[in-house]
This record gives structure tokens, sequence and C-alpha cells, in this order.
């Protein structure tokens, strides 16, 4: 029978762009031989599909956790019927001696600093299996749950007034009522009935650890963690930079932080996509004998190098591609491109990519600085790029700025379309990006940046040596057979030896002595005919 994965993403594949999901794409279409179920939990309801699904991906689940008002409406298996059986059944008694405990728990997690992971997954687990037979929107928005929340709000306050020797501030009602909020829509996916399969499989923590711990626990499956960012280490970034309440700023955190914890000690692996990720995931828990690097692959055929074409003296064209997102640090390009047309007039950024549902205001950002900086004509926004292939032809070296990544794509599309990089020394870019075919700098470091590729545009002939490097890399190390085989890999280790087992007890018993005295059959032909 071929093998069942219940895949897990959030906010990704398949309604946005973005490496993550162009790795979704190909894990799914590059083993046709797995049957796929897909939780793609997003935003909001009826968001168009930006990819084309595989034939053997045959469940898809959409999951909203915006947008709706009722969890039920998610869930389109669900019946009206059965839904008005569930609200009956679902008295506070109930709620009070099976769901409140396992709820409780989650809140000492979340708002109380709680670092028990085996307690957190049992009290999931409880929680999914209440809703089996209950009606979610009624206990989540129930008396006993409210006053949960306000008790464990007001004591994560006291807690830290004592902490820090501060005045206490407790949370205003506001506050309380957006956690309770949040930790309700962060719940939705277990209001549905996870599908029986072999391996769970989360492309992050958070919400997709979530649904795969209890899937664990419910059916017994593996458990694949893939981290492509650190996903504890991109919160912290985020709420750095956020401007809400501190109380809210914990809970976000706080769900965080406990539902990596929880995924580090669930995942029977965890596959980063380079080993730069190692370090991170081992400070927050991680076994390392567990801890198994799974690189991306690429078809080096699909991305052909295509030389640039320019009158001698021509203008030298950078580009850059991906989402328009805090974490690309676009406002350190933009300084670095007015360092290097301050210098170079001549050169010519180009930037392809849009700001996702969200990021409006990062974008507003970057195109006031492009016009205090009076970049002009020299660097346009040249948005959503159809193919990157043909936005990298027209450049003679692509740039990469981000203060975060994992191990994106558009470098390895880049380079495979015979273009240098220049890009900034965060996750795996180092593994993809040698001294032979590019330049590594600091993070936030617009001098370096721009120094980097002055360095490269004015030799030309060195580009073009970077260029050639570049593309052989790789051709030669990042390839689909190789992503294939380390996939297929992480899905079966485990199995094999249990399936081992399992040959040699079916050939003992088919050895045993008959009673009509005919010859059986031996370990050899047993095992040639298996």
């Amino acid at each position: 029978m071929p093998q069942r994965v219940l895949l897990v993403t959030e906010g990704t594949y398949p309604v946005s762009w973005g490496g993550l999901s162009t790795w979704c794409h190909y894990l799914i279409r590059e083993l046709p031989e797995t049957e796929f179920s897909l939780m793609a939990v997003a935003e909001a309801p009826g968001l168009p599909l930006r990819f084309q699904l595989p034939e053997n991906l045959v469940d898809f689940r959409p999951t909203p956790l915006w947008g709706i008002r009722n969890a039920w409406e998610a869930d389109r298996s669900r019946r009206f019927g059965d839904v008005v059986r569930r609200r009956r059944r679902t008295k506070e008694r109930a709620i009070a001696d099976d769901f409140l405990p396992g709820y409780t728990t989650l809140l000492a997690h979340v708002l109380g600093g709680a670092h028990d992971s085996a307690a957190l997954v049992a009290a999931l687990h409880a929680m999914y299996s209440f809703f089996a037979d209950h009606d979610f929107d009624r206990t989540l928005r129930s008396r006993l749950v409210w006053e949960a929340v306000v008790e464990q709000g007001h004591d994560l306050s006291r807690r830290l007034a004592e902490d820090h020797d501060a005045p206490r501030r407790a949370p205003a009602a506001g506050e309380i009522a957006a956690a309770w909020q949040w930790i309700y829509h962060w719940l939705f996916p277990l209001a549905t009935v996870l599908p029986r399969v072999d391996v769970a499989h989360a492309t992050m923590a958070g919400i997709c650890s979530l649904v795969c711990v209890v899937a664990k626990a419910e059916h017994g499956c593996r458990f694949v963690l893939s981290e492509h960012g650190i996903y504890l280490r991109e919160a912290y970034l985020a709420e750095h930079a956020s401007r809400g309440s501190l109380f809210l700023k914990l809970v976000k955190l706080g769900f965080a932080r406990c539902m990596t914890e929880a995924a580090y000690a669930e995942a029977d692996v965890v596959a980063p996509c380079c080993d730069y990720n190692h370090r991170w995931e081992q400070r927050v828990g991680a076994v390392p004998e567990r801890i198994r690097t799974a690189y991306y692959g690429i078809d080096a055929d699909t991305f052909e190098p295509v030389p640039r074409t320019r009158s001698p003296g021509g203008a030298p064209v950078v580009a850059w591609a991906g989402r328009i997102d805090p974490l690309k640090d676009l406002e350190t390009l933009l300084h670095a491109a007015a360092l290097v047309v301050a210098r170079r007039p001549d050169v010519r950024f180009r930037l392809y990519g849009t700001a996702p549902p969200g990021n409006e205001g990062y974008l507003t950002r970057c195109t006031a600085l492009h016009a205090k900086l009076e970049l002009g004509g020299a660097l346009t926004f040249e948005g959503y790029a159809e193919s990157t292939a043909a936005a990298f032809a027209e450049a003679d070296l692509v740039v990469l700025s981000s203060i975060s990544e994992g191990f994106p794509y558009s470098t390895l599309e880049a380079m495979l379309c015979g273009k240098p990089v220049v890009a900034t020394g965060v996750g795996g870019i180092r593994e993809q990006v040698s001294p032979a075919c590019g330049r590594i700098v600091r993070p936030r470091d617009p001098q370096a940046l721009g120094e980097a590729i002055l360095e490269i545009v004015d030799d030309m002939e060195q580009c073009e040596a970077l260029a050639r490097a570049a593309r052989a890399r790789v051709a030669s190390l990042f390839t689909v057979e190789r992503f294939r085989a380390s996939h297929r890999d992480l899905y079966t280790e485990g199995r094999y030896g249990e399936l081992v087992e399992l040959l040699l007890a079916e050939v003992a018993q088919q050895e045993r002595p008959v009673s009509d005295g005919r010859a059986v059959e031996t370990h050899a032909t047993a095992t040639a005919a298996g």
C-alpha cells in the first residue's frame, strides 16, 4: 500500500508563493508513490490557490484561522445534525471535568512559563478527544474557559512585577479578550478529525507542530518536523519589531516557545534544511541524534544560464527577488544601493516581489526610504515576476539582504542561472555560496553589502568566473535525486526494521512442519518470493 503522509502548512503552500511553498510542491510532486493529505492552515477562508495540486495529493483540507466565526465552518464534512448533537452534549459539567484540565495545562505553558512537553502533548490530545464528541465553539466560549484565561493572565502580571521588582500592572480586559480569542483560533485545527496516516509532517513549529503531535498521540504515526527558518527565533524577531502591549507579546511568544519545545521533544526526526539550524534547535531542546539535515533539491535543467547581452560599457544590473517582508531587510539593501550608486551611477538595481497581506506598511516604509535616498530610476520595484529565471537573465549578479533565512530557493535559482550571489551570512547561505561563486557579508551592514557588490561589478571577468562556478556548485550538490532520496529516508526510517522483523516472523511461520508431511518453503525461497 502507498505510504500516507499528513503534511501541515501555515500561511504558505498552496495559497502563497515563496521558497517554503515551492519546497512543499516539490516534495509532493517528487514522491509520486506517496499519498499526501494536506492541512493548509491559512489566515482566511477562500484564498486562491497559487499551485496546481499534484495528483498524489489525495486529501486537501484548507483550514482558516480567521474570517469565520465558528470552527465547524472550516470542516466541510461536518453535517448540521452532528453540530447540533455535539452542542447538546456540551454541558458545563462536561467542560469542567473533561476539558478544563487540559486547557489549563495549555495556559500554564503559554502564560505561565511551564516546560513539561509531555504534559502539554497529553493536554492537547485530551482536548482533541473531547472535541470528537463535544462542540468546539461552545466549549471555548464557555464561562469556565474565560475565567481560566483571566486567572492565568492576572497571575502572569503578578509574576512579572515580582521578578522585575516593578509596579504590578494587571492586563486590561481588552488584552485578556485578545489572548482568549487568539488561543481559540490557534486551536481551530483540533476541531476536525485528523486522518489516519503513517507520517505526520510539520513544515514548521507552532500550529503545524500542534497538529502533528496530536496526530502522533492519536494514531501512533511517525512525526517529522522540517525547519526552514527557525520558527522561535523569527517569532522573537517579529515581536521585537511589533508595537503591541507587553502582555500580548508574551502570549504570542509563550505559544511559540511551548509549541517549539513540544515539537522538538516529540519529533522522531527534526530535519532542518541546512546545518546552520542545528545549534538553534539543540539550544531549544532538540535531541542531537534526531537532527538530520535534508537539503533542498532543484532541477538544473529548468534554469539555463543566459549570458547578459549589453553593449560595451553598458549599465551593470543587480537583481533581488522575494517577498517584501521585514525579514528580507530591504532597508539595508536600499542603503547599500545608495552607496553603490554614489560611486557607480551607472549601476541599476531591480527588485522583484510583492508584499503579502499584512506587510503593506513595510512596503510603504521602503518606498519612503527610496524617495529619501533619492535613488530615482537607479533602483526600481518591479513587482511580481512570473519567472525568476527571466528576471535573473537580465542581471549581472543577484543580491540577498535578509536577517533570517532557511535555505532560500532564490539564491539556488540565481546560481543555476549563472549569476554570482552577494548575500548576508544567515541560515544556510554559507552552505550554498562559497567564495568561488559569490560573497558573504554581515547582516544589517549596508557598507559591507555595497562594497561586495562594487567588487564584482567593477571586475566583469571575475563576475563571469564566479557565475560559472555558481552554476557548477548547485548542479552538483543540490540535485532533485538527492532531495527525493533524503525525504524518502525521513519517512521510512524506523519502519524498515519493523518490516524485516515481520518478514522473518512470516518466514518462520512458513518453515514450520505441516500436518500432511509436505515440504515447506525454505528461508531462501520465502525471501525470494517476498
